[in-house]
């Protein structure tokens, strides 16, 4: 009995092994097809003053002009992956985290709507609910649903990230917040950076 008790804790030992020293987090960019609800042009005069919508938006125009006509859309996606998470971040939508499932149970850990619908919540009107939102230095800010800067990088530490940022055009405040996925971890870290320019 003790001999098979030793041959299967080697067994484990060599294949327990096996998986740790596999364990690798990866990071690609790609694109994911999300129905998605049209928008109209915007208008192309953004309103100068605050009186207009009760915040300052200038420079950014209004968007407005939402539709009820859906199509599919590719979103340009970056992943970020390793045993035990898979990460879905949408640059061209403000950055936002659209989901991060746990892949031992299947689950997302965020709600990730299935499709884009925008309604007219945002400073800018066009607003959507999904995923994870980074807003600075107000809420359902400016660029929520517009392309922001984005990187992402394979780290010396095995681990890879994910960045993204912006710096609004009307008080010259910028924000970047970094994902960060180490192998045989569960924890996808954020480290966020605030700047008053």
């Amino acid at each position: 009995m003790l001999k098979i008790f030793r041959y299967f804790l080697a067994l484990s030992l060599i294949f327990g092994w096996d998986l740790v020293a596999n364990a690798q987090v990866r990071v690609w960019q790609g694109t994911l097809v999300l129905p998605t609800y049209e928008e109209g042009p915007p208008d192309p005069n953004p309103p100068f003053d605050q009186l207009t919508t009760n915040r300052f938006n200038y420079p950014y125009t209004l968007r407005t002009n939402l539709s009820d006509r859906r199509s599919n859309h590719n979103w340009r996606a970056v992943f970020l992956e390793n045993e035990y998470l898979k990460c879905t971040v949408l640059p061209d939508l403000g950055g936002h985290l659209y989901t991060c499932v746990d892949k031992i149970n299947g689950k997302p850990m965020f709600y990730a709507n299935p499709s884009i619908k925008k309604a007219n919540i945002g400073y800018r009107g066009a607003w959507a609910a999904f995923g994870v939102e980074y807003n600075f230095p107000v809420s359902h800010n400016w660029m929520s649903l517009s392309p922001i800067d984005f990187a992402f990088a394979q780290n010396a530490d095995d681990s890879a990230s994910v960045t993204v940022g912006n710096i609004d055009r009307v008080y010259g405040m910028e924000w970047s917040v970094e994902m960060v996925l180490r192998p045989k971890s569960t924890v996808l870290e954020q480290r966020v950076r605030l700047y008053n320019r």
